[in-house]
């Protein structure tokens, strides 16, 4: 018997993200980070194919054929998801509204240390997405501050 691991897949790992992420689960974040999750799931199922390696896509596409919705989720893993997230954040996937908008990027801060600390993704080998993202995340909130202030202006 082979003692090889089933992968983990990009589903399983936001599943167990969400379930044992104390700060998703406060009444003040509960409704936001589901709605944060429903929007990246929307979002790996319409934009992530172009973060992906040939092999991830051939994959999705052929997972495609079977069930559409949600296909990247169940074919790729936490370093795939790791790979996407820089888009999740560029203005045209952020959230409308502030509040909403923060949440997101609360959620995708807490998923990126979470796949690090818990193991999940090797910080050397994905150093490259890991600073990708957290710069998007940089520019991410300095977009959102600047939308605060303007809806806060007469």
């Amino acid at each position: 018997m082979d003692n090889q691991a089933v992968p983990v897949s990009a589903e399983q790992v936001l599943a167990v993200f969400y379930a044992r992420t104390p700060i998703l689960r406060h009444p003040s974040m509960f409704v936001r980070a589901r709605r944060v999750r429903t929007h990246l799931e929307t979002y790996l199922d319409t934009e992530a194919e172009q973060w992906l390696t040939d092999a991830e896509r051939t994959l999705v596409e052929a997972e495609r054929q079977i069930d559409p919705a949600g296909a990247v989720g169940r074919v790729t893993g936490p370093e795939a998801l790791l790979a996407t997230l820089p888009g999740f954040v560029d203005p045209e996937w952020m959230m409308p509204g502030v509040h909403q908008a923060r949440a997101q990027l609360v959620v995708v801060a807490s998923l990126v240390r979470w796949l690090v600390e818990s193991g999940l993704v090797d910080r050397a080998e994905m150093s490259c997405s890991v600073l990708e993202v957290q710069t998007r995340l940089e520019l991410a909130w300095r977009h959102v501050g600047a939308r605060a202030t303007s809806a806060l202006s007469p």
